[in-house]
């Protein structure tokens, strides 16, 4: 069977922490913190995906430094994101190095808790989320795109 992993920053609302882990109760996945990669075996991995919130209108600038650094050769790779809104293509720095690097597979996204900045003084956008048809969405992106 092939071995996944994903390397992922998730800080404010663990938004995004929550759709890797409604992930790895579809497909058995590895979750690996920004800070382990160092310490991280990646050559077991077939799959290696990069998962992050939204930061300034990027993923996760270590994220994008990994994913620079990272060699990817050998791997198939995906993008996960959460964000409070989606107006744009957030994962566009990355998809294009990813696409250079490696056989990437896609992105999933869907929307997360937002309390940054000003948002926290009107509670927040998107405060129901990341919900259950997040989750299931999520479940029927990794399973597609291990099992195709």
């Amino acid at each position: 069977m092939s071995r996944v992993g994903v390397i992922f920053v998730s800080v404010h609302h663990e938004n995004t922490l929550k759709i890797l882990q409604a992930m790895k109760k579809e497909i058995e996945m590895d979750l690996i913190p920004i800070n382990y990669v160092k310490s991280a075996d990646l050559s077991q991995y077939d799959y290696l995906g990069f998962a992050s919130g939204i930061y300034y209108n990027k993923l996760s600038p270590a994220l994008l430094k990994q994913i620079h650094k990272l060699d990817l050769k050998d791997k198939k790779t995906f993008i996960v994101y959460t964000c409070g809104s989606h107006y744009k293509k957030y994962e566009a720095e990355a998809e294009d190095m990813l696409k250079a690097k490696s056989t990437y597979l896609g992105t999933f996204y869907c929307r997360g808790y937002d309390t940054f900045g000003p948002l926290k003084f009107i509670g927040g956008i998107a405060k129901k989320h990341p919900n259950i048809k997040d989750e299931r969405l999520a479940q029927a992106f990794i399973s597609d795109i291990v099992l195709r």
